[in-house]
Parts: structure tokens; C-alpha cells; sequence
């Protein structure tokens, strides 16, 4: 009897390596491809680029990349959540796109965002940055430059050059650019900018002014001295050239005295200041033919002035944009260069 029992138990030691190899191919033929099915949904469902899930019995390895940190996160949450699997420590191998935004705030350069750990800025020699201007910039190993990254250094060169405190932020499909602009100035950067990522990834949050030198904090070549700045600046204000409505170029007395007291206030100043003479053009109609009158009104008012004892040399004439509330239309402004 004894013997019988042996046997019996020597049969069931046996049988436990049988039955534990038949559990595994069961494992591995069925219920793993399920867990490694309804992972792959997961992303799917999330839009992960390049996914791929690589099942250690039941541990899920993922891969593939997303739009964000944040969705790197919550994508490997939501597939550790299945039933049955789980996303060990070092398996959330999904990478997601950086993110880097530089502005420039009275006249300083400051970098922030999320990279590669091995990514370095590279400005273009122009751009002039204080030690630690990007001390805001995280390096991550989980992190990818944006496509794009690598052909803008061209593009912030062209879109810092001109004065004005302005951004932009490049992102996993999307360059968004805001600040100070002119309407001549939002359209070539614009275009310069769908040289770096997609035409229609480009965004942009502009404040429109009629030219550079109304941008806040412009600071005029042809004078040092900000309180003088200051002063011409506020007197010329008080002498905006209003013209009649329609095609008028000629101005009531009233208007003239504004332009004799503008040139008192320039023979006043230094010989070495500069002056733009600007016209205003009207909002809406025809905009050609509304550039070129506002430019016969600034020649003419240009013209009063010498009348007036201003020197030629010291002034010359432009064309200002329109801006988004057109209330400045039909206007011979002067301005300091």
C-alpha cells in the first residue's frame, strides 16, 4: 500500500512541471496577446505615434510618442489600470515632445520650456542673452525637441531684429508667435515662420500698432537722453495733423497752427534728432489707394514744416499701418526716429 502511495505522489510531482508548462503556453497563446491587445487599444485611442506594447509576462513595456509630459502620464496610468497587467517602473517608455518659448521683455532675452537632456540652445550671434537667461529650461530624458527646432535659429534672428517686446513658443505641431507687430511686420514673420513648421500650425496673438516707433519702450536712435525723449515725445503728441474726410490734402488754419507749433518744438530740440512724418491711411476701402493718399498728406504737412524752418534732413516720410480699430485713419502724426 505503501508503494501504491508512493507512486501516486511521485506521478503528481511529475505532473506539476506538465501542468505548469501547459499554463504558460495557455498564458502565452491566449490571455497575454489579450492584456497586449487591449493595451494597444489604449493607445490607439490616445493617438500615440509609433505605439508598441512588449508584454514581460504581465508587465507591459510602452512605447511610442505623445503631445506632453501630462499625456505621457496619463496614458501609461490609464494602461496600467487594465485588469490583470501592469506598467512596472521603467516600462512607461513613451516619449513626448518638448516645448520652448523665448521672449523678450524691455529689451531682455528670457528662455523657458521642456527638452532633451542633451539639447542646447543655439542663438544666432545677433541675439544678445544675459549668463543664465534660460535658467527656466527643464532637460528631460523622456523628452523630444519638436520638429522644427533645428531650422529656427534664422527665424528668431528675423523676428527679434525689430525692436518691441514680443514671444514666440514652438510645440509639437504648432509655432505660436504674440507682442508688438505692425501689419507689415505680422505678415513676413508669418511667412517666415511656415518655414520652421506648417503653414496652418502657425499661430498668432499680435498687438498691431501703425509702426515700430509706437511700440512701448522704443527708444529712438537720434537721442540719448530719455527725459528728453520724454519731453518731445508728449509735445508732439499734443500736435496730431487731422485732414478732412475724402481725398482732401489741404488743412483748415486751425491744422496749420498745429503744424507751426510742431516745427517750434523740433527747432526747440536737438539738431540731432530724427523725425518720421507719418500719414495714416483709412481703415477699409481700397488700401492702395489709401496708402498713397496718406503719403501725399505726410509730403505735405513735411512740406509746412520746412516752410516752417525745419530742416529737410531731419525728417522723412512713411506710410503707417492700419491698425485693428482704424480710429487713426485720415491722420499726419510725427514721431521720433
Amino acid at each position: 500500500m505503501r508503494v501504491v502511495k508512493g507512486f501516486v505522489v511521485l506521478a503528481i510531482l511529475l505532473l506539476i512541471p506538465s501542468m505548469a508548462y501547459f499554463q504558460k503556453q495557455r498564458f502565452e497563446s491566449s490571455l497575454q496577446p489579450r492584456l497586449r491587445e487591449a493595451a494597444m487599444e489604449i493607445l490607439k485611442e490616445e493617438k500615440v505615434e509609433g505605439a508598441a506594447v512588449r508584454m514581460e509576462y504581465l508587465d507591459a513595456v510602452i512605447s511610442g510618442r505623445v503631445g506632453s509630459e501630462e499625456r505621457r502620464e496619463a496614458v501609461a496610468a490609464r494602461v496600467d489600470s487594465l485588469p490583470g497587467l501592469r506598467v512596472p517602473p521603467g516600462g512607461n517608455q513613451l516619449r513626448s515632445y518638448g516645448w520652448i518659448r523665448i521672449v523678450r521683455s524691455e529689451g531682455v532675452l528670457r528662455g523657458e520650456g521642456v527638452m532633451p537632456r542633451d539639447f542646447s540652445i543655439s542663438l544666432p550671434e545677433s541675439l544678445e542673452v544675459a549668463p543664465g537667461w534660460d535658467e527656466k529650461m527643464e532637460r528631460r530624458t523622456s523628452v523630444e525637441a519638436p520638429e522644427g527646432v533645428g531650422a529656427w535659429g534664422e527665424f528668431l534672428s528675423y523676428f527679434f531684429d525689430e525692436p518691441g517686446n514680443r514671444g514666440v513658443e514652438l510645440r509639437w505641431r504648432g509655432l505660436r508667435m504674440w507682442g508688438d507687430a505692425t501689419v507689415g511686420l505680422r505678415s513676413d514673420w508669418l511667412s517666415k515662420a511656415s518655414e520652421v513648421v506648417e503653414k496652418d500650425e502657425v499661430g498668432d496673438e499680435f498687438t498691431l500698432h501703425p509702426s515700430v516707433y509706437h511700440f512701448p519702450g522704443f527708444h529712438p536712435k537720434s537721442v540719448d537722453d530719455p527725459a528728453k525723449v520724454e519731453d518731445l515725445r508728449r509735445r508732439l503728441g499734443e500736435v496730431v495733423i487731422a485732414f478732412g474726410s475724402g481725398n482732401s490734402v489741404e488743412l483748415t488754419d486751425g491744422e496749420r497752427r498745429k503744424v507751426g507749433a510742431a516745427a517750434q518744438v523740433i527747432r526747440d530740440a536737438e539738431e540731432e534728432a530724427r523725425y518720421v512724418v507719418g500719414g495714416h491711411p483709412a481703415f477699409g476701402g481700397n488700401v492702395t489707394a489709401n496708402g498713397e493718399l496718406a503719403r501725399k498728406r505726410a509730403q505735405f504737412v513735411m512740406r509746412l514744416l520746412v516752410e516752417h524752418g525745419v530742416p529737410e534732413e531731419q525728417m522723412e516720410v512713411e506710410v503707417f499701418g492700419v491698425t485693428a480699430d482704424g480710429t487713426r485713419g485720415d491722420r499726419v502724426e510725427i514721431v521720433l526716429k
